[in-house]
């Protein structure tokens, strides 16, 4: 085996001393796929890889490997495998095909399909790390299609049927939403004339209740002081028109005691003046005499007649006087009678 590869070109080999294994320097890629080999068919051994999940379905997976020989590591590849082909079933095959089959088994369908970026990503690191111990580099490693069992599938396919059709519903329910908005709004910018004449009438309004009651303030102030001033001026008057009866009446009893000193001097005066008569006529005609004639003077005043119209007498006392009485009291009534009615009627 020799330590340094042969470049590629045409270099002079004994071919019945020594045998020329190709070993490609390019990235090489291999499939784990039933209907797909690349040209170098190193492949064409390799198929779809079947695996069993935690949960018991059955699936397959398409996988895709590449890898990459450095050309001072081929001589060692070559030493250690004899060619290619025997890298790849004795190494690449078991150890991609161990790997996906046990990382299923960790996990349900549908989380391994669920989270195919990262069981890609932990395979490439995994696989890698393995065939560095191989003098072989690991690129990157692709997994393809997944076909799980239909019935799975069916349940995936009805969720997420499902799951579109809440998203659709959601989508119609925003977009509902989103017209009655709409409507609402421009049922608002409709009616926005509307709303401006009421707000501007409402304005309107509001200052008209307020002139009003601004003019009802200043009415009822204005009728508040006219009626102190009323209050005051009656007060004022009332004080003048009781003062000035105050002085009237005090002037009127002045006047009242001026006029009844007055008139008293004057009683006084008279009294003095007709006891100083009566005096002297007492002195004059006596005391009994004066008195007489008072009386005379009284009787005569009153009315009272001193000698009887008539006048009845008798013989002895005998019945005649007391008959010539009646009779002439009966005359006289009938001749007043005649007088009264020669009288003329008064109209």
């Amino acid at each position: 085996m020799w330590d340094e590869p042969l470049d590629p070109g045409k270099h002079p080999v004994n071919i019945y001393t020594h045998t020329v294994e190709i070993v490609p320097t390019t990235n090489i890629v291999l499939n784990w796929a039933n209907s797909r080999t690349e040209s170098h068919e190193l492949d064409k051994n390799l198929c779809t890889i079947s695996v069993r999940s935690s949960d018991g379905f059955t699936f397959n997976l398409d996988v895709s490997q590449i890898i990459h020989i450095p050309r001072n590591e081929a001589p060692k590849v070559i030493a250690r495998f004899g060619n290619m082909k025997n890298l790849v079933s004795q190494v690449l095959e078991p150890t991609i095909a161990n790997y996906f089959r046990n990382s299923a088994q960790k996990s349900g369908v549908i989380e391994f399909l669920t989270n195919r970026s990262q069981r890609q990503e932990d395979a490439r690191a995994q696989i890698g790390k393995v065939l560095a111990d191989y003098n072989v580099e690991g690129v990157d490693t692709l997994i393809g299609d997944i076909v799980p069992p239909e019935a799975l599938m069916r349940t995936l396919t009805d969720r997420k049927i499902a799951e579109q059709e809440r998203v659709t519903y959601e989508i119609q329910k925003s977009a509902q939403i989103e017209r009655k908005e709409f409507e609402s709004a421009k049922a608002g910018a409709d009616m926005q004339p509307e709303v401006v004449k009421s707000t501007r009438q409402v304005e309107i309004n509001t200052q008209m209740a307020a002139s009003k009651v601004a003019a009802a303030k200043g009415d009822a102030e204005s009728r508040i002081i006219n009626a102190k001033a009323d209050a005051e001026n009656k007060t004022i008057i009332a004080k003048a028109d009781a003062e000035a009866k105050t002085i009237n009446a005090k002037a009127d009893a002045a006047a009242t005691e001026v006029n009844g000193n007055a008139e008293a001097g004057k009683i006084k005066a008279v009294g003095l003046a007709e006891a100083e008569v009566t005096k002297q006529k007492t002195e004059a005609m006596g005391t009994e005499q004066y008195a007489i004639v008072r009386v005379a003077e009284a009787l005569a005043s009153n009315g009272v007649k001193l000698v009887p119209e008539i006048l009845v007498s008798g013989k002895d006392g005998g019945s005649g006087g007391m008959i010539d009485a009646l009779i002439g009291n009966e005359m006289l009534k009938k001749l007043q009678r005649e007088s009264e009615a020669k009288k003329p009627e008064a109209i």
